[in-house]
């Protein structure tokens, strides 16, 4: 299967905040009340960031947190709670040498939103959230394997040249590491990894039917989760194109393809409605 630049033209639209995050917090697992001055005097607006992959991981995390099936109840994971704790709380467990879910991923989480100037954060917060998903955390996954994406798995069509890409045996490998994380979390029903997968496998012929069955799983999972509205409405569209072009490939009945056509026409006239109406505002 080519590997190299089939995920270049799926931009998530995933505009949510750390609000959305946390607007579907459960009673039993709330996050800690935190105000707004404490928030920004940690992070300042960075939060608010325009990153689509910074904005996908509060969303996972929060997700997690709310979860009654997360294996992770017991961690407390996310910006409440290093604001309530305090960032010299978290960094001085991760410095004492503690390795424990919540302080790796508290620590990472310090390193990416931080207003202060910290040398080589990025690497340092990715070091951590590697280690956080080999321990098993999912929305770890979702940042690592969006980061070797990008990083080492997308052709640069700006660099001008024609010539296909030979993948070597490095870039094998960091593509099979990050299908295995993208699985991952979607086998935890998040649908920005559903997506992923979807459209990675309906670029080869010889796994389009199983690419098409995922996206049609990544849409009903957006659908159905009132935390995805708004949020993942680009990839939805995308996702039932795909279908509708390529489903007559597997045999798919014309009668879904066109369902799936006039959920295409159903979202855009809903974008559509959504922008004239902001232009009024």
């Amino acid at each position: 299967m080519r590997l190299l630049g089939i995920l270049v033209a799926l931009s998530l639209s995933l505009f949510s905040s750390i609000a959305a995050s946390e607007s579907n917090s459960s009673a039993e697992k709330p996050f800690p009340e935190v105000t707004f001055d404490k928030v920004q005097e940690i992070f300042g607006h960075n939060l608010d960031t325009d990153d689509t992959v910074l904005k996908t991981l509060l969303l996972a995390i929060g997700m997690d947190h709310t979860s009654t099936e997360s294996p992770h109840a017991n961690e407390r994971i996310g910006i409440p709670y290093i604001v309530h704790e305090g960032p010299g709380y978290w960094v001085a467990r991760l410095k004492s040498g503690e390795r424990k879910l919540e302080v790796l991923v508290n620590n990472a989480l310090l390193l990416l939103f931080t207003k202060e100037e910290i040398p080589r954060a990025q690497e340092t917060a990715f070091a951590l959230m590697k280690s956080a998903a080999d321990k098993g955390y999912w929305p770890a996954d979702y940042y690592v394997a969006e980061s070797n994406l990008s990083k080492h798995l997308t052709v640069d069509y700006t660099e001008g040249s024609s010539s296909v890409r030979v993948m070597d045996e490095k870039s094998k490998v960091i593509a099979k590491d990050t299908m295995t994380r993208y699985n991952r979390c979607a086998d935890m029903g998040f649908a920005p990894c559903q997506y992923r997968i979807g459209f990675w496998l309906s670029n080869s012929t010889k796994t389009l039917k199983d690419g098409l069955d995922v996206l049609r799983t990544a849409i009903h999972t957006s659908r159905n989760d009132t935390r995805y509205q708004g949020v993942l409405d680009g990839a939805l569209i995308m996702a039932a194109k795909e279908i509708v072009f390529k489903g007559d490939q597997v045999g798919m009945d014309k009668v879904v393809r066109e369902e799936y056509a006039n959920l295409v026409k159903q979202q855009l006239a809903m974008l559509t409605k959504a922008a004239k109406e902001s232009e009024k505002k």
